[in-house]
């Protein structure tokens, strides 16, 4: 085989794979290079101490009993539900507004830290979520605008998704209905991204032949087939914030897997940051000085705009 002939094989070869890894080196490369390069961890809006997510200053430092303890507090004036996980001293709280019949638009988030440590504050995931949470439930109450909007705050997310099925459970045996479930995990940083679910979470690339692969900045595997986000919420998100970022080749996993595969209208939001989340994603880095607080409005600004 002359020399010739083998460079021909090899950049035929190259192009075939960097054709079908179009989107994965727009979003993987173009994007993670954005983030590595313009990554500050100082240059952020201070999560305010007497603004509307001052209470993310006491969940960090809580555990997760006390988390659910938090919670239960500033919920205690509307309708409130407490949904049991099996084989789990927490449970879910489900929380809508009075006399609204459904079926709901839903904003969930998970309560739960993956180390029940003091400690480890979880300020990404999923701390800031669940004050953005909170801090819409109190500005739609006082409004009287809370209309079939609802907040669901899950347990055991952590342990494989367990309260995320235990909500999915009860709903179906009390007919809840569910118009869309909208689930806020790892904000905090950058914009908000809608992230297609999968069972391999992950910056996605593929190997011709081969197959799909997920790396998510720690380990590389195999990673099956997966839908992209929801289309029809989707777009509905993207009329209400224009500036939220569609992701077809970052995957995550949450609560919205167990949404989704029960045949529930589901997106699940997170910052776009790649590079901010890998390096705090499950670690003790994931501290409340990294959140930035225009980050956490635009969560909550969405809230405020999807009925």
């Amino acid at each position: 085989m002359t020399k010739r002939v083998l460079l021909t094989i090899v950049g035929f070869l190259v192009a075939i794979v960097l054709v079908a890894n179009a989107r994965a080196l727009y979003e993987g490369v173009f994007f993670y290079l954005r983030d590595v390069v313009t990554y500050d961890p100082r240059a952020v809006q201070p999560i305010s101490r007497a603004g509307r997510y001052a209470s993310v200053y006491d969940l960090v430092a809580a555990r997760n009993a006390e988390r659910r303890a938090y919670i239960l507090q500033r919920a205690s004036r509307l309708p409130m539900v407490e949904i049991p996980i099996s084989n789990s001293l927490t449970s879910n709280l489900f929380i809508r507004f009075a006399d609204a019949p459904g079926p709901y638009t839903i904003f969930s988030a998970h309560y739960d830290k993956l180390y029940d440590d003091a400690n480890y504050q979880g300020a990404s995931d999923n701390t800031a979520a669940v004050s953005v949470l909170l801090a819409a439930m109190d500005e739609l109450a006082r409004r009287g605008d809370g209309g079939n909007r609802a907040f669901l705050f899950t347990g055991e997310e952590e342990t494989g998704l367990r309260g995320a099925q235990a909500f999915v459970e009860y709903a179906r045996a009390n007919n809840i209905q569910i118009r869309a479930i909208i689930n806020f995990d790892n904000i905090g940083r950058g914009s908000l991204a809608i992230r297609p679910l999968a069972e391999i979470p992950g910056f996605v690339f593929t190997l011709p032949l081969i197959g799909d692969f997920a790396y998510d900045g720690r380990a590389l595997r195999a990673s099956p087939a997966y839908p992209l986000a929801n289309p029809r919420l989707t777009q509905e998100l993207v009329r209400a914030q224009p500036g939220i970022v569609v992701s077809e080749r970052f995957t995550a996993r949450g609560d919205s897997n167990v949404f989704q595969a029960d045949g529930i209208d589901t997106v699940l939001i997170s910052s776009d940051n790649m590079y901010y989340l890998e390096t705090t994603w499950h670690t003790y880095a994931d501290r409340v000085e990294l959140l930035d607080e225009s980050n956490l409005d635009l969560a909550f600004e969405l809230i405020m705009k999807v009925k």
